[in-house]
């Protein structure tokens, strides 16, 4: 779906990615791994047009995103999820889903939300809730509901687990396997190498802005060389 080949960018003079290849095939997820200012959130951004880009091709099933703005991304299809700012928080939850839905009737705007709480439990049962005033696994739920209601056919995640509790780590890696099962493909960044990869299907580790290794999850799970040095874990079992 998505080929990332020989990508360079960064942000004024500086460099941050140095002419990495990434691909990530429809319907697959995968994780974006490595330790910090390895360049995993600029990756994203780059993809989604947040970025200055030095050299290379970002391709999205043969249409070339690269000299498109952000709006123009969009609306080939893809979302992003930045790890912070996700949602409006003096607005209530369905409010938040309202305004990702302003371009339908009524009628349809109901039958998304439908959906979306159906899929998105927790949301329905905090509809009249300010955003602000939700846990920070709820926060997230209701960020990922935003991006699936363009109906993306990628989305793009930064960092979904990052200050959540154990519990709600499960609840949102479960929710985005669910998302995946259902024809989505998610390009996920994550620092919590030991739980995304017993979910995700394929990952990519970075270091210093260049691939450093790249492996299904059992792959990676299974190299002891890549876990302790590259993700600055113990083994993961």
């Amino acid at each position: 779906m998505l080929t990332v080949s020989h990508l360079s960018a960064g942000y004024g003079k500086l460099t941050v990615l140095h002419e990495i290849d990434v691909t990530i095939p429809a319907g697959q997820f995968t994780a974006i791994l490595g330790p910090n200012g390895s360049g995993k959130s600029t990756l994203l951004k780059t993809i989604f047009g947040l970025t200055d880009r030095f050299g290379g091709d970002i391709m999205l099933e043969g249409q070339a995103l690269i000299g498109l703005a952000t709006e123009q991304i969009s609306r080939q299809g893809i979302a992003y999820i930045p790890q912070r700012q996700n949602v409006f928080a003096a607005m209530t939850v369905r409010e938040n889903l309202l305004l990702a839905l302003r371009h339908l009737n009524r009628t349809q705007a109901e039958t998304a939300i439908a959906e979306a709480t159906a899929l998105f439990p927790i949301l329905g049962q905090r509809a009249q809730q300010r955003a602000g005033k939700l846990s920070g696994g709820e926060r997230q739920m209701l960020a990922i509901a935003i991006g699936w209601l363009s109906r993306p056919r990628l989305m793009l995640l930064d960092e979904p687990s990052a200050g959540l509790s154990p519990l709600f780590v499960t609840e949102v890696f479960r929710t985005l396997r669910q998302l995946c099962q259902t024809g989505i493909t998610l390009a996920v960044v994550e620092q919590n190498a030991r739980s995304v990869l017993r979910w995700c299907d394929y990952a990519y580790v970075l270091r210093e802005g260049q691939v450093a290794f790249q492996g299904t999850a059992a792959e990676i799970l299974a190299d002891e060389e890549t876990v302790k040095g590259y993700l600055g874990v113990g083994r993961i079992s």
